[in-house]
């Protein structure tokens, strides 16, 4: 298998709406469920907004032999622009993001989502995705690199341990049904001078 990590083109929209939903667990089900538009055309809205940081030109995918298998979504922290503002989104829907907000890593280069599909899972390429990430942390002069993750998800944690992050928050998650997870989220930092070690 020879994995080439390239950046996103506006034809991969519907794989980078695919990458988002499972890498975060349900949580913009939740946040935009029952809206006068389905959750997948607000976010596709998003990937085609150049001024927003959930544009699709964030993201990396990861391609064997022209089929995208997954990718990577990243930014500077300090550029946080996230979903657009939806006129029926009620407030108490933003408690969701409470956890999140409660936890920040200024000046970090932050990966807003990463994931592989399953059944190329294991197969080292969520290292991949990593190596890219601190790569292009690295040359925009970044010191640190960022991202959350739910604390139940021991597989996402154990390999970003082996690629040198640490933990430095943790904070419970407001419960919904849409979410794949309960219990905490974590905030994970790794300095870029840390060298990439393991593989998933």
């Amino acid at each position: 298998m020879a994995i080439e990590i390239r950046k996103a083109l506006r034809t991969d929209t519907a794989q980078l709406l695919r990458i988002r939903l499972m890498a975060h667990g349900g949580f913009n089900e939740a946040l935009y469920e029952n809206l006068d538009l389905p959750v997948e055309t607000i976010i596709e809205t998003e990937l085609g907004d150049s001024a927003s940081t959930e544009y699709y030109g964030n993201y990396w995918v990861a391609v064997d032999n022209g089929e995208i298998v997954g990718g990577l979504s990243a930014y500077p922290f300090d550029d946080e622009n996230p979903a657009i503002d939806h006129p029926l989104l009620p407030p108490e829907r933003l408690l969701l993001e409470s956890p999140f907000a409660s936890m920040e890593a200024p000046g970090s280069y932050f990966i807003h989502a990463i994931t592989v599909f399953a059944e190329f899972r294991r197969l080292g390429i969520g290292s991949k995705l990593l190596e890219m990430a601190k790569a292009h942390a690295v040359a925009g002069g970044f010191g640190l690199l960022s991202l959350y993750v739910f604390a139940q998800n021991s597989d996402a944690i154990g390999l970003y341990q082996k690629q040198g992050y640490r933990e430095t928050g943790r904070s419970p998650l407001i419960p919904h049904p849409k979410l794949a997870y309960s219990g905490d989220v974590c905030l994970m930092i790794c300095p870029t001078s840390q060298g990439i070690s393991g593989l998933d």
